[in-house]
């Protein structure tokens, strides 16, 4: 697959991923935050979906990386210790 197109798939992953975390969360109800309450099956729900926005985006990485687009110092998975900083 061309990497423009790829990452372009990547990046709409991104963006529904992100769309369907902000409904599910009801960040748009225009209820108070304070009385929003999320059951545990929704929030572990939304953290996967977060988790695959996180992929996605390390995915794009990679491929600017592949073809020459931008150097990238941290692809580590969360919770590895490591850091872009160090």
């Amino acid at each position: 697959m061309n990497p423009t197109r790829e990452a372009a798939d990547e990046a709409a992953k991104v963006l529904d991923t992100l769309a369907a975390v902000s409904t599910e969360l009801s960040c748009h109800c225009g209820e108070p935050p304070h009385t929003l309450v999320l059951s545990a099956a929704k929030v572990q729900e939304t953290c996967s979906r977060i988790d695959d926005a996180v992929v996605a985006l390390k995915k794009i990485l990679e491929l600017a990386v592949r073809t020459g687009q931008g150097p990238v110092s941290y692809l580590g998975t969360p919770g590895s210790g490591e850091s872009a900083n160090e």
